[in-house]
């Protein structure tokens, strides 16, 4: 089984919090096992269920444990296995030491990374009959499909890897195969392994520099430039100190645009260098204060990525034009993956504009409209589109390009794909802001019927309802005669449904619900203070507790010391 193309890398804000839990050693769960046996007389299965268990209930992390019993079975573990025959490779190399300059300026630092260099010529069998370097592809390859695997087999062979000291391990080979044919393995097991956050950290200054090396080493190799920038992708997934260490000490922008300029044609290093540049842009580290994301997108348009990926998108769009799409829908992934990019990238309004004015946004509507049943394809269209939309003059040209109804043709077509949905009903409610032909278009093309649909096969998708009701009162708000035909599909409903969900959404809905015309109550109720509850009894037949009070001789007393006038009481 091949190593993974695409490891370790997302590209969602969500904000990326780190557990702190304990965690023993594997030669102590070993300890506690032996010690059931012995001395509790307990079968080998019975005594590994005890340990996990009694482990367990004093809140200790396993993820890191094997958890059975020593055997020759375990030591197989494709992580052990790929680290132990790295560890007898490198024991044949010769002790080695790569210089480093980098930063600009006043910031500028040298370091030295020591390391084993390995001859180009294979490596002989060691004398305990250890793994041959001929396997040592092999070993790393299943290391890697072992950390890249879904699910919690997947994660705890990445916990299994960053306890180990893998991390540090496969970025020093990284240097030691510099110039030998295993360098691909070891960048895909780095990258594969650092799909784990807590692996992120592991990596350090000293790893991503050992990135960097290999990058700067072979800018001619398209695999290899393609591996490492997939491995520093991962490396700055919920990690802001990795994404500053990359852009600000490695200048890793520049480098991934001369890769886009030197590699145009192959398709494995431009979807890298995409994952990078998302990567760098990235929101989602909860630990700081301050994500620079939009900084970095900045740079990155400065740095002559915008017209790169414009180019790669526009040739996709003249293949589809004329019927392509390679082998398998390869181009149409690479589209996707590049409106993708490009949707990280609009970080300002002047951005927008240099988009457009390289024909992106032309581009983009003809693959859209051309591959309408591609979901992954509509999806990242139709945020790119989205991000575009949001300048009025766009909404008028995509007016002109027909865009309003190709997004009721999406919204009708993609009902089991809710991101595709919750995308789609993003670009209508910037097309239809401030722009009544395009409200009138929508409404033409059976998109109000498509989007309240949609909205009622998701209830619980709250960004496609948020989305939605802002749709449905930009269609009240821009042509009110269509007022009655919205409601008879069914508005009012969906949209009293909303108001229970979330106060953001109840906002909105009751909204949407007032520019219908429809029964709503606007009035805010006196609440107490935050935090405090009140009850007020009422009618004539209350107790007059407080007149009760001031006829007291403590409440006199009281006003005295405050300065009132007491003698009228």
């Amino acid at each position: 089984k091949p190593p993974p193309q695409h490891v370790g890398v997302v590209s969602k804000d969500k904000k990326v919090t780190q557990q702190t839990m304990a965690r023993i050693s594997q030669e102590t769960f070993d300890d506690a096992v032996t010690e059931n046996m012995e001395e509790l007389d307990m079968e080998l299965d019975e005594a590994v269920t005890d340990a996990i268990s009694q482990f367990e209930a004093q809140g200790i992390d396993l993820s890191n444990i094997l958890k059975q019993a020593p055997s020759a079975d375990r030591d197989a573990h494709p992580v052990l296995r790929g680290l132990a025959a790295l560890a007898n490779a490198t024991r044949a190399g010769m002790d080695a030491t790569r210089e480093l300059t980098f930063g600009e300026g006043s910031s500028q630092s040298t370091m030295k990374l020591k390391f084993k260099a390995l001859p180009v010529t294979a490596v002989p069998e060691d004398e305990e009959g250890g793994e041959t370097d001929a396997g040592l592809g092999q070993a790393l390859d299943a290391l890697a499909v072992a950390c890249a695997e879904e699910g919690e087999a997947g994660e705890r062979s990445c916990a299994l890897l960053g306890t180990r000291e893998g991390i540090d391990l496969l970025s020093s080979a990284c240097l030691s195969l510099l110039a030998r044919p295993e360098l691909l393995s070891a960048l895909a097991a780095l990258g594969a392994g650092l799909r784990s956050t807590e692996n992120c950290e592991h990596i350090g200054l000293r790893g991503l520099l050992a990135l960097y090396a290999v990058i700067s080493e072979r800018p001619a190799d398209a695999p290899v430039q393609a591996a490492a920038f997939r491995a520093c992708a991962a490396a700055m997934v919920g990690n802001e100190a990795n994404r500053t260490a990359m852009h600000e000490k490695l200048r890793i922008i520049t480098t991934a645009a001369a890769a886009l300029r030197a590699h145009p044609e192959h398709r494995e290093c431009v979807l890298a260098a995409c994952a990078l540049l998302r990567a760098l842009t990235l929101q989602d580290d909860g630990r700081v204060a301050l994500n620079k994301g939009f900084d970095r997108a900045r740079a990155a348009a400065d740095m002559g990525c915008l017209q790169l990926l414009g180019a790669q998108l526009k040739r996709a769009a003249g293949e589809a034009a004329q019927g392509g799409g390679g082998e398998g829908g390869a181009d149409l992934q690479m589209a996707a993956e590049v409106l993708r990019t490009l949707s990280r990238l609009c970080a300002s309004a002047k951005i927008c504009e240099t988009l457009v004015k390289l024909g992106a946004l032309v581009a983009s509507v003809s693959l859209l409209q051309a591959h309408l049943v591609e979901a992954d394809l509509c999806r990242n269209a139709s945020g790119f589109l989205a991000n575009l939309a949001g300048d009025d003059e766009v909404k008028s040209r995509c007016g002109e390009l027909h865009v309003p109804e190709i997004a009721a043709s999406v919204l009708a077509g993609h009902s089991e794909s809710v991101g595709t949905l919750d995308a789609c009903s993003q670009l209508v409610a910037a097309l239809t802001t401030r722009n009544s032909p395009n409200c009138a278009a929508f409404l033409e093309a059976g998109g109000a019927d498509a989007l309240l649909s949609a909205m009622r096969r998701w209830p619980q998708a709250l960004g496609l309802h948020k989305r939605g009701a802002l749709v449905l009162r930009n269609l009240a708000v821009r042509v009110p005669e269509a007022v009655p035909s919205i409601l008879e599909l069914g508005a009012e409903p969906v949209l009293r449904a909303d108001m229970e969900k979330t106060l953001e959404l109840h906002d909105l809905a009751k909204a949407a619900l007032r520019d219908m015309r429809c029964d709503v109550s606007l009035a805010q109720p006196w609440q107490g203070m935050p935090g405090e509850e009140r009850h007020l009894e009422r009618g004539d037949d209350a107790e007059d507790t407080f007149g009760k009070y001031m006829d007291t001789d403590e409440a006199r007393s009281a006003m005295r010391v405050a300065g009132f006038d007491t003698t009228q009481f």
